[in-house]
């Protein structure tokens, strides 16, 4: 007897990806420009920051003056739906404890919503056991690294200073904002105690990039999301893009149960 509330998807995908956060948004975004046909699958709901973010709303546009729901734990405008409860869903903690883990759910996931520094790894952390005993050192090095970090830059452009520091490597940067007059003075400040005090390494635009994405124009909102795509999310940078080839189906509101495989083991598809 056939389940009438199993409905079969007849078209086929090169790939299909669950969830469209900073991992789903990336493996959709490379794989449909590498000209694959792609189902993304998101549990959450549409969202596209230029449509959708709270940004520039005053206090008062919220009945709840911006206090936390649970479908908004860090406020009523923050950049992401859900968090650490959500209604409906199979989250489940072992006995005795109280593990909890932020799940997102929206298109781009928790990436509306987070504070876009953007550090890299540098050598001495891929071997931290040689350096200094602790943990354990990566099977790989950060020349093996370095031309992905340089990738990211020009993708989704990150502000910085190529400052020759050894562990904090130097990239691909966009011109950051002018310091302010406390940073200045506590550079200065650190400069007679041989202490570098840098710009920061943000995912954020001082320049207009791809036509598309605006300089930032410093309200101070990043958490909201942005509505000029002033900042990375994968909603905007990766996620949008991919689906403009042609080559991505964005389902919605699409929670993965399982990954179905053959008898060989092999994934065929996603219930």
């Amino acid at each position: 007897m056939e389940d009438v509330n199993i409905k079969k998807q007849p078209k086929k995908y090169d790939a299909v990806i669950v969830g469209s956060g900073a991992g789903g948004g990336m493996a959709a975004y490379v794989l449909a420009n590498a000209g694959l046909k792609v189902c993304l699958l998101e549990a959450g709901a549409n969202f596209d920051p230029r449509e959708n973010s709270a940004q520039l709303k005053n206090p008062w546009d919220s009945p709840r003056r911006g206090a936390s729901t649970k479908f908004r734990p860090f406020g009523d405008f923050d950049g992401c739906y859900w968090g650490w409860k959500i209604d409906g869903e199979p989250y489940t903690q072992a006995p005795g404890s109280n593990w909890e883990w932020w799940r997102a759910r929206m298109v781009g996931g928790r990436t509306n919503h987070w504070g876009r520094i953007s550090l890299r790894f540098g050598p001495l952390d891929f071997k931290r056991k040689s350096y200094d005993g602790l943990g354990d050192d990566w099977p790989i090095g950060y020349e093996d690294i370095k031309p992905y970090y340089d990738k990211i830059d020009k993708l989704i452009g990150v502000f910085g200073t190529n400052e020759g520091l050894y562990n904090d490597p130097d990239g691909f940067f966009l011109p950051p904002p002018k310091p302010r007059l406390h940073e200045l003075m506590i550079q200065r400040s650190n400069a007679k105690i041989n202490i570098p005090v840098i710009p920061s390494r943000l995912s954020i635009l001082t320049k207009r990039i791809n036509n598309t994405r605006e300089a930032c124009f410093f309200c101070a909102q990043c958490g909201r999301s942005c509505k000029i795509y002033g900042d990375f999310s994968s909603s905007s940078v990766l996620v949008k893009p991919a689906v403009e080839t042609g080559n991505v189906d964005l389902v919605v509101n699409a929670m993965a149960r399982e990954v179905l495989t053959n008898r060989e083991g092999l994934a065929t598809g996603v219930s």
